[in-house]
Order: C-alpha cells, then sequence, then structure tokens
C-alpha cells in the first residue's frame, strides 16, 4: 500500500510539473511577436513602457548603442528648424542578427513634437497624440544596416526636442526570452537664428511615378519665386539637380524627369528657396 501511495504521489508531481511546462509554453506562445513592429507606446519616453513590455529581456543604457542621425540635405545637423523636414536614421553600434525598435520625439511638455512619415524600412503608428516609427518585419535583421524614416519639425518654436529611443538586440530564439534592450534619448535644439519667413515653405508629398520616370512633388508656398532641387543618395552623393525653376503662391504641383541611369534606392530629396530648404526620402522603384 505504502509503495503504491508513494507511485501515485510521484504520478501526480510527474502531472503538475508537465501542466506548468505547458502553462509555461503557452503563456509564451500568446506573447505578442512583434516582427512587424510592436504597439505604440514602448519607447521609454515619459508616461510609457518599453519593449520588456513584450520581451522579458533586461533593460540596458542605450547612448553608445542606438546611433540615431538628423539630417538635412546637407549632412547630420544639431539644431533644427520648425517646420522643416529631416531624414532621420537609426541604427545599432551591435547590428544583431534579429533586431528591433520604436521612436518617438516629444517637447518639454512631452507632448508629440511634429510628425513621422514612413520609408521602405520603418512604419509609422500613433497613440495618444504621439507617433511612433517601428521596425516592419523586412527591416528586422541584419541585413538592414539602419532604419530610415522622416522628420517634419513643429511649424511653431517649441524649443528643443527629444527622441526617445527603445532597441532591441534579440537572441533569435523564436520567443520573447533573452533578449537585449537598449534605451536611449537624443535631444536636438530649434536653431534661434531661424526666420519666421522659413515657416511659409512646405513640402507635402514626394512620390516616382516609373512610367514616366519622373519624380512628383507637391509644395505649398506663401510666395512665389525660384526654388532649386537636388536628389542625394545614401552615400551624399548628388544625382540629380534642377535649378532655378519657377514657383507659384499656393500649392505647386511639380513634375521632375530624371535620368534612367538612377539606380533603384532610396534618396533624399533637398529642395530650397532662398535660405530656406527642406528635405524628404523618396525611393526610386522601378
Amino acid at each position: 500500500m505504502k509503495k503504491t501511495t508513494t507511485l501515485l504521489l510521484g504520478s501526480f508531481g510527474l502531472l503538475l510539473l508537465a501542466f506548468q511546462w505547458g502553462a509555461d509554453l503557452k503563456q509564451e506562445a500568446f506573447r505578442p511577436m512583434n516582427s512587424g513592429g510592436a504597439g505604440p507606446g514602448k519607447t521609454g519616453a515619459p508616461g510609457e513602457a518599453n519593449c520588456t513590455a513584450c520581451h522579458s529581456g533586461s533593460v540596458m543604457d542605450g547612448a553608445n548603442v542606438n546611433i540615431l542621425t538628423v539630417s538635412d540635405a546637407s549632412g547630420p545637423v544639431t539644431t533644427y528648424v520648425p517646420g522643416n523636414t529631416y531624414a532621420i536614421s537609426l541604427a545599432m553600434s551591435t547590428n544583431p542578427q534579429k533586431k528591433g525598435f520604436q521612436a518617438t520625439v516629444l517637447n518639454s511638455s512631452d507632448d508629440m513634437a511634429g510628425s513621422f512619415s514612413a520609408s521602405m524600412t520603418t512604419t509609422i503608428s500613433s497613440l495618444n497624440g504621439r507617433s511612433y516609427a517601428n521596425h516592419i518585419s523586412a527591416s528586422n535583421t541584419n541585413s538592414v544596416s539602419e532604419w530610415l524614416w522622416d522628420w517634419t519639425a513643429p511649424s511653431s518654436s517649441v524649443g528643443d526636442v527629444t527622441f526617445y529611443v527603445s532597441s532591441n538586440h534579440a537572441n533569435g530564439n523564436g520567443t520573447t526570452s533573452g533578449d537585449e534592450i537598449f534605451l536611449s534619448q537624443r535631444s536636438i535644439s530649434e536653431d534661434q537664428g531661424a526666420s519666421v519667413e522659413n515657416l511659409s515653405f512646405s513640402l507635402e508629398t514626394v512620390s516616382f511615378i516609373a512610367e514616366t520616370n519622373e519624380l512628383f512633388v507637391t509644395l505649398i508656398n506663401s510666395n512665389s519665386g525660384k526654388f532649386n532641387a537636388k536628389l542625394y543618395d545614401l552615400t551624399g552623393k548628388e544625382v540629380f539637380a534642377k535649378t532655378k525653376a519657377q514657383l507659384s503662391s499656393g500649392t505647386n504641383n511639380i513634375h521632375m524627369h530624371i535620368s534612367e541611369a538612377i539606380e533603384n534606392g532610396v534618396y533624399l530629396l533637398a529642395i530650397n528657396q532662398g535660405s530656406h530648404e527642406i528635405s524628404k526620402i523618396v525611393r526610386i522603384l522601378r
């Protein structure tokens, strides 16, 4: 009888272990898998969670891991002009085999500062008045060296703004466990020398029309005058230029034919009128 009781207790213990193991697997299986971008609100910004809301990894200082660059047509900048559009790039110094990120930008009141536009490596989501740049499933491996998106600065003066980034150095084990989460911040100051007239010039849309091999631009301007447009590849090399073209006041729809020798890829289009310059990322795909 004692032997039978021992066997029953032992079997019951094994059943409990199996039940717990199954429950753990079920819990892991139903954790949200975010290969195509996390839900909004995971940047570690004030009032937000970070990537550990879905990944059971450790949180570390990402100041030397998350490399965020703000650029205009001339290259990286440390100040911004209200209303201008800038190219944002984010790279991880470690460039792991599997990775992801989410980023937002806030003013000193912790409100969204400006707006984001997606590129071929990112998507944009929103929550409670804030916008978020995220990786996509096609850009979560080390085959993509950096993530790109556009940031249009606030149209009115708000002072310094801060980019908040949460990145995930994933271990590639197929679950959400054992990953490393890196949090960082990058502040950029408003250009105090920017003139009020700069705020009257905005680049609304840029697209590539493959059938006619043209860049199509919608630009809103408060004053008529000449403008210059230049197209740069991601190394900063100029591959196309249109100079002294006419702009009318109001909405301008502009077609610019480019050379067929320009290869498919991601480029930066910069347009300037006088002292005001704005830029936007455009993808050329034939």
